[in-house]
């Protein structure tokens, strides 16, 4: 059996690595360190970051927008399965918003398999599902003079009582309600709704000092470096040694 054989060059090579490795962690540690020691000072408590990557870290995530609507200068949108009236959350659905009007102070929020109706305020009045008789595989919704149409395949309906029966139409309606973009100002807002203010600055700073910010390994992390700040003390002493016999 082949005896393993400790050269001074292999631990010479020991004590590189880890006391590099070690001189990293200790800069990152002095860093931080500064920051926190300042925090009144930068006012890191009263700053907050909504950095994707940095939520990701915390478990934050914020949907992405999916359909959005005009309704007397009133956004009706989706973002994930959370619908929103302007900024205020008022019910959830995973299916798109094929559109929305507003008639006799009523609104209604059209989905390919049901209709929602609510007040102005947002309240919820009732949801009518496409076995109630409601049309199936809703395209489109629109409302003139009062009466409301839908658009569904190579059909159009029309109902004059509040979408509570429908009826096949005639008409040539064609003004439909359609999506618009979104202003940046109003998504963000949004935004905020799912992710709040953000992470505070000091937050972001304590756990990337005390490694909590990479949760479970971060414990694993401490204890890799415990184990070089080992190798690098028995290392050193084994090279001090050896130097002095010499």
């Amino acid at each position: 059996m082949k005896k393993i054989r400790i050269t001074l060059k292999s631990i010479n090579q020991v004590h590189k690595f880890t006391g590099i490795a070690v001189c990293v962690f200790l800069i990152h540690l002095s860093i931080t360190g500064i920051f926190l020691n300042h925090t009144e000072d930068l006012d890191l408590d009263e700053k907050y970051t909504a950095s994707p990557m940095i939520l990701a870290l915390y478990n934050i995530s914020i949907p992405n927008q999916k359909e959005s609507f005009l309704v007397n200068d009133i956004f009706i949108s989706r973002f994930g399965d959370q619908v929103f009236m302007g900024n205020q959350p008022i019910i959830k659905n995973e299916n798109p918003i094929t559109g929305a009007t507003l008639s006799n102070q009523v609104l209604f929020i059209a989905f390919p398999n049901e209709m929602v109706l609510l007040t102005q305020e947002g309240e919820l009045i009732e949801r009518i599902s496409s076995t109630a008789e409601l049309p199936e595989n809703i395209q489109k919704l629109g409302v003139s003079e009062g009466i409301l149409y839908l658009k569904t395949p190579n059909k159009l309906w029309q109902s004059s009582d509040q979408a509570q029966a429908w009826e096949l139409s005639d008409s040539d309606f064609n003004d439909w309600s359609n999506e618009v973009a979104m202003p940046d100002e109003q998504t963000k807002q949004i935004e905020m709704y799912f992710s709040g203010k953000g992470v505070s600055l000091e937050q972001f700073f304590l756990d990337l000092h005390n490694g909590n910010i990479i949760k479970n390994f971060g414990k694993w992390f401490l204890d890799l470096i415990a184990i070089f700040l080992l190798l690098l003390s028995i290392s050193g002493i084994w090279i001090w040694l050896r130097k002095r016999r010499y």
